[in-house]
């Protein structure tokens, strides 16, 4: 019994750690589509690790209102992101070698 108590909760810790990096690539992806119309993928990841993420909603808002076509799920999403992502994240900054 402890051993499938130890391999069930070993199961949901490994599945929690598997979701959150697809929700990562998923959301880099997801920034990288909308936002790379406008914007090169460098000017974007210049900028990461130096707002807040009421600053990068405020902006991706303001890009919203500027046109880009987003839903209120991924405005909160592409903001979430960006403010969490370094300018080495792979999928959005990876084709940059790091910049």
């Amino acid at each position: 019994m402890k051993k499938l108590v130890i391999f069930a909760v070993g199961s949901y810790a490994v599945l929690m750690i598997v979701s959150l990096v697809y929700a990562q690539v998923s959301a880099g992806r997801l920034a990288g589509e909308r936002c790379s119309g406008c914007h090169d993928a460098a000017r974007i990841c210049d900028q990461l690790g130096s707002r807040t993420p009421e600053v990068w909603q405020q902006t991706v808002e303001r890009m919203r209102g500027n046109g880009a076509q987003l839903t209120d799920d991924e405005v909160l999403t592409i903001s979430e992101y960006l403010a969490t992502a370094k300018p080495t994240t792979k999928p959005l900054c990876a084709k940059l070698g790091g910049k």
